[in-house]
Parts: structure tokens; C-alpha cells; sequence
């Protein structure tokens, strides 16, 4: 952790800056390991402490070390005054994306001498870069997916519903270790492949339909995220082609990472095949998302976007094609980059045909 909060006090120091102020879960634990679901984090230049509530008491001494930690009552903003007051700053850095209005305003009210910085996204530029102890666990969330998807695959048939694949997806994520699905797990049949984002429905998987089931699993707060469409039977000729595309853009921007190409660099890699079958207009804005403690992370794979992939980051690769009416094909990998390229962390066999 000791290694984390420099980076941070390094930022402050850079900044002209007294104090960080964290308060989402995923930035207290990264910060501190404490994973209950309350706490405020104060990191300064000489020492960190944590707010938290009686239910975490023994919790919280049991997580982290070398923090001073308070326990709230029921009002926390007492604790917080006086934690401020303590801390005698003149300035606190704050997440403006991340800190809800109603608190900072009650922050502020505390002590009118101390200036709150708006900063953006602070947290998440020094957490794009996955330690090893991270990167196993992110491996392991894919691994558990991968054991789940191996074990739905034996039981999908015609007639089932997108809903009841969903929750059987699920059940068997959590038999193989996952804390929970790390979001809403996707499964959409037929035309309805063609809504990037669908929720599963009532609708039946019918033979000779395309199925698209993008899911992920939880290890030790880190996530995994892993796209597969599925054949069932012969689906219609224009799918088999829009998939055997969308499985080209991805094979050859996986074989492109490397340390030093850009996102956006990264974006048309995939996008040309698209464009070079004249069906660019079905695809969306982005190639990918980094993972970790939040599904949607940095890098950010987009178009439009210079900032260079370096080792070790960890992000999904998820080009598709989504024609209305018609279907969608989504085939999305994990990869980890290394000094000369990248590894695939997630295990799937990327064309799978049920009959």
C-alpha cells in the first residue's frame, strides 16, 4: 500500500496540495485494503487516516495498517470536523466526478479556511497500472469466468430464455469463487444481438440464432469482462459473415498491442476491417476499457484518444458489429500488455458452435 500513497503524496506535492480526500469504495481499498462500505480516506504528506462506522471497527484494524482510524456515531460529520481540525491543512483534493454535491457542501461548511480542490480522475490514472498481486487476481476473476462459460455451454439449448441463460450464468459464476457479476450480465438472441447494452428477456433462443452473452467475475474486488457469441445451429448466412469480420478486427488488434501504440492507433486497427467491409457505420466509438477494482477503467480505447498503451495496463479488446433488425456479433478478449506485446487472460475458445 506503502508504494500506492507515495504516488498519491507525490501528486500533493507536485500540486502545492495538503490532502487527498477518497471516499468510493474502490479508491479507499486500493489506498488502505479496508472493504467495507463506508468509509472517508484522508491521505496528507505524512499520514493517512481513515473514517468509518461501528459495524467496521474490528473490520477495519484487521485490513489496514499504519492508518490512524476513527469510528463515527451516528452523525459522521462530527468525526469529520474534528478529523479536519486535526489534520491542521490549508487544502484538500477532492474527485469532482466521484464526490456527491451534498457532501462536499457539508465538507466545506466545516471549515471555511480550508480550500477544496477540484481535481478529476487522480485515483484512476495512478491505478491504470496493474501491480503483479493485481494482475493475478484480475487473471484469476478470468479464469473463473472461463470455468462458469465452459459449463453453461453444456447445458444452452433451444427453447431456454435469455433470462434463465443469464441466471444460470451466474449461479455457476459464484459455484466456481466469484464475489458477484461485476455488471448487469448480458445475453441477447437473434435480432436482439443487435442492442450492444441488452438486458436479458423472455425472449427464447431459437435454432439457428446468433447468441451474445457478455459477462464477468469478481475475484478479490478485481474484475473480469469476456464477450462470446454464440452459434446455435446455422444461423443466416449475413451473420456467419458479419461474425467471421468481427473476428478478424479482433485478431488482428490483439496481435497490435504493444507498449508505446496510441488508443486511438490501436481503435482503427480494428476499425479498418470494418470500414474495408463497408459496415463500419454498425460498429460503436470504442475498441476497449481497462478493468480492475471498476469494470470500466483506464485506458481508454477509443477513437479520438492519443494516450500510448503501456506495460502494464489491462484491457478489453471488444470489437462488434450490431445491424438493427438483423443481429449483432461482440467477441471481446482481457489482455495484459508486457514489454513487447500482450497476453491473453482470458481462456475461452473464441468461436463456439452448439448444435
Amino acid at each position: 500500500m506503502l508504494r500506492r500513497i507515495e504516488k498519491l503524496r507525490k501528486w500533493l506535492d507536485e500540486n502545492d496540495c495538503d490532502a487527498f480526500f477518497l471516499n468510493t469504495v474502490e479508491n479507499y481499498r486500493y489506498f488502505s485494503g479496508f472493504t467495507g462500505s463506508n468509509c472517508y480516506l484522508f491521505i496528507t504528506k505524512n499520514e493517512g487516516i481513515l473514517v468509518t462506522d461501528q459495524r467496521y471497527a474490528q473490520q477495519i484494524r484487521e485490513e489496514t495498517e499504519g492508518y490512524k482510524v476513527y469510528i463515527h456515531e451516528i452523525n459522521p460529520f462530527t468525526t469529520l470536523e474534528k478529523v479536519m481540525k486535526s489534520m491542521e491543512i490549508n487544502s484538500i483534493a477532492y474527485d469532482g466526478k466521484k464526490t456527491p454535491v451534498s457532501l462536499l457542501r457539508a465538507l466545506r461548511n466545516m471549515d471555511e479556511k480550508v480550500d477544496w480542490v477540484y481535481t478529476e480522475d487522480v485515483s484512476l490514472a495512478i491505478r491504470q497500472y496493474k501491480e503483479p498481486s493485481e494482475e493475478a487476481a484480475i487473471q484469476r476473476a478470468a479464469e473463473i469466468g472461463d470455468l462458469a462459460f465452459k459449463e453453461l455451454c453444456q447445458i444452452i439449448k433451444p427453447g431456454m430464455t435469455e433470462k434463465q441463460i443469464a441466471v444460470g450464468l451466474e449461479y455457476l459464476l459464484a459455484k466456481h469463487g466469484s464475489e458477484g457479476p461485476t455488471f448487469g450480465t448480458i445475453v441477447a438472441a437473434g435480432e436482439r444481438s443487435a442492442l450492444p447494452h441488452a438486458s436479458p428477456s423472455f425472449r427464447m433462443v431459437n435454432e439457428n440464432d446468433m447468441l451474445l452473452i457478455d459477462f464477468g467475475a469478481c475475484y478479490e474486488g478485481y474484475m473480469s469482462d469476456m464477450t462470446r457469441t454464440l452459434w446455435i445451429g446455422e444461423p443466416i448466412e449475413r451473420m456467419q459473415e458479419v461474425y467471421m469480420i468481427v473476428l478478424e478486427a479482433l485478431e488482428r488488434a490483439v496481435i497490435s498491442v504493444r507498449p508505446g501504440v496510441t488508443c486511438q492507433e490501436l481503435d482503427d486497427v480494428a476499425r479498418k476491417v470494418f470500414m474495408e467491409a463497408n459496415l463500419e457505420e454498425y460498429s460503436l466509438r470504442g475498441l476497449g476499457h481497462g478493468v480492475g477494482l471498476e469494470i470500466h477503467e483506464w485506458p481508454r480505447v477509443v477513437m479520438h484518444h492519443d494516450a500510448p498503451i503501456e506495460k502494464g495496463h489491462i484491457f478489453t479488446i471488444e470489437p462488434g458489429l450490431y445491424i438493427p433488425g438483423v443481429g449483432g456479433v461482440r467477441i471481446e478478449e482481457l489482455v495484459s500488455v508486457t514489454e513487447s506485446g500482450c497476453k491473453l487472460l482470458t481462456g475461452t475458445p473464441r468461436t463456439i458452435r452448439l448444435t
